[in-house]
């Protein structure tokens, strides 16, 4: 039975169904059964690619091959995760893996949410106040100037400027807002988000997913590592798992090295040196492993706690930039030409 195309699917949907695939596993159900059970209690279309996946299980097929089939919506950062899941003997680790990075996904995307809530209507009550000066305000005052045959000064002519090209500018802003606003909040909300590099021109929000990214590459290489799967093909499917795109094309270079056996003197852009140090220093398996589990863990903190910071802090930075900018504009189209104004009537 073929898998709907589910493109769709959100990150909620992916961590509710991988929940549900790390219980099974731990218990012992047989995937195909746990997920046609599945698929009559979870709702919409959830429910629907949890039957579809039973099915094609129940007929003989893996689960790695079910995932890979096109249209099934999965992103190829999960998929890579359960292939090494599957390789290592420890699925529901792999799974739980990934479920810590959708999360964290989600978390990043609603702290932004949040952190644009009181900008965007503190710039929704600074357009009407705009437009409200440039349409009524400014007019009247250089009418004053004009009635009083008062000269005006040359960075008025600026001023101007504003005020006639203003309500068309807000427009613009608000039409680019909205499009880009709502392209962003669908992809985001799409599970292809633990592995999208689409906030990168953000760089602490895009630093919290890559730290993110090299905690699961240190995760899955370790689980691979203790499974005896060669070190090369591990770093593969390790940076595979990340989602991490550059670090997938600087793996293939380290596989290579170790397939040649040439020492790492130096490392490719976009692979983590601390990781490269510890593929070159540790001779045994099990030391690296080791290794690996306790780098991934420092990743996993240093995530939370640049996490937390953009909790704290990005709501405070982007109000300020806002109220400062509208307190600016405020200032250069009423205040200064007001003030002006004043001054030359106290002129002898």
């Amino acid at each position: 039975m073929a898998v709907p195309a589910t493109r769709g699917i959100t990150l909620d949907e992916l961590v509710a169904l991988n929940d549900e695939m790390i219980a099974l596993v731990r218990s012992g159900v047989p995937l195909e059964r746990g997920l046609l059970a599945l698929g009559t209690d979870l709702p919409g279309r959830l429910g629907t690619l949890a039957t579809s996946l039973g099915h094609r299980l129940e007929s003989g097929e893996s689960l790695a091959d079910t995932l890979d089939e096109s249209g099934t919506g999965f992103p190829r950062a999960y998929r890579a995760v359960v292939a090494a899941g599957i390789r290592s003997g420890k699925l529901s680790s792999a799974l739980e893996g990934i479920s810590t990075a959708a999360r964290r996904a989600s978390e990043v995307r609603r702290v932004m949410i949040v952190s644009l809530v009181y900008p965007i209507v503190v710039l929704m009550v600074a357009s009407f106040m705009f437009l409200f000066t440039a349409l009524k305000t400014a007019p009247v005052v250089t009418h004053v100037y004009e009635w009083l045959h008062i000269e005006r000064p040359p960075w008025y002519a600026l001023i101007d400027q504003v005020t006639r090209l203003g309500p068309q500018m807000i427009i613009g802003f608000w039409v680019f807002t909205v499009i880009v606003g709502g392209i962003w909040l669908y992809r985001s909300s799409r599970a292809n988000a633990i592995s999208d590099r689409g906030l990168r021109g953000l760089p602490t929000v895009a630093r919290v997913l890559h730290v993110g990214r090299m905690a699961t590459f240190a995760d899955v290489l370790a689980m691979m590592v203790d499974q005896q799967v060669a070190l090369d093909e591990a770093v593969v499917l390790a940076a595979e798992a990340s989602g991490d795109r550059i670090l997938v094309k600087a793996s293939g270079t380290i596989a290579e090295r170790i397939r040649t056996g040439e020492r790492m003197t130096s490392l490719p852009a976009g692979f983590p040196p601390l990781l490269g140090w510890l593929l070159n220093a540790s001779t045994q398996r099990e030391h690296l492993a080791k290794s690996l589990r306790q780098t991934a863990d420092s990743y996993r903190r240093r995530a939370l706690n640049m996490g937390n910071w953009l909790t704290i802090y990005l709501p405070i930075i982007l109000s300020a930039g806002v109220g400062g900018t509208i307190a600016m504009l405020y200032v250069l189209i009423v205040m200064a030409p007001f003030c002006n104004l004043l001054y030359q009537l106290s002129l002898p």
